[in-house]
């Protein structure tokens, strides 16, 4: 691994996260700058990674069937693992202006029960890390989506990130469980109601609900998350190279 082409790449604004693989019974490590299901997607990639100045970079095929089912026991239920820290940093990279959510993540997350740093994954699936390239706009305070169904419906509306924040964690407690919503704080999903609750208390198995037709929704989210957990792994391997 070199450090100096994932620098270059997350520099450049192109995403990157670091791969694991063995190679004669020692543990090596990959920059890996995107994974594409369409060759298209993956030569235009590795031109952009060229223009950066990574002239060997290349691309490897992989043929391993879907993940569908590794990915389907992600909860939406459970711990946050990720600090507001690794959180900020890895959206950071990609969008050095990014507004900084992640607190707001890890306090309703812990009191819902919600996995606030898949959440956060979430919100920056959705919001284009933070840049807002959809309908939603960033004074909507809307990070998730919510209610958003075209370009004459953007969605609902909130005062503040905060609120914006609690309303999506509320929103997936809904689908998560069918107990009743703690009342520490108030209300603010205004879409609470109108969800069968507790029918999806997996990640997965918000395809097709969440979003339509969203049928890989839930493995965009995963994929994420994993990218970010791959991303905070390189940074205490980087961390403990300088020390």
């Amino acid at each position: 691994m070199r450090k100096s082409e994932y620098l270059t790449c997350t520099q450049k604004g192109i995403e990157s996260f670091v791969k694991s693989t063995t190679v004669s019974g020692e543990i090596r490590y990959r920059v890996q700058a995107g994974a594409f299901s369409s060759r298209e997607n993956a030569e235009n990639r590795l031109q952009e990674v060229k223009k950066a100045g990574i002239e060997d970079a290349f691309i490897v095929f992989e043929n391993n069937g879907s993940n569908q089912d590794d990915q389907s026991g992600y909860s939406i239920l459970g711990e946050t693992f990720l600090s507001p820290e690794q959180m900020n940093q890895y959206v950071k990279k990609i969008n050095p202006n990014a507004i900084e959510l992640s607190n707001f993540y890890l306090t309703f997350g812990e009191y819902y029960g919600i996995r606030g740093d898949i959440a956060f994954a979430q919100a920056i699936h959705e919001t284009d890390f933070f840049r807002f390239t959809g309908v939603v706009q960033p004074n909507q305070n809307n990070f998730c989506g919510l209610g958003a169904t075209g370009p004459n419906d953007p969605g609902a509306s909130f005062t503040t990130p905060r609120e914006g924040v609690l309303a999506h964690i509320q929103h997936l407690f809904a689908y998560a469980s069918t107990k009743p919503l703690p009342d520490k704080y108030p209300v603010v999903d205004p879409r609470f109601d109108l969800v069968n609750r507790g029918s999806a208390s997996t990640w997965i198995a918000l395809n097709g609900k969440w979003a339509l037709p969203g049928n890989n929704y839930g493995q965009s989210i995963l994929n994420l998350y994993e990218r970010m957990i791959h991303s905070t792994v390189l940074e205490e391997i980087l961390q403990k190279i300088k020390s």
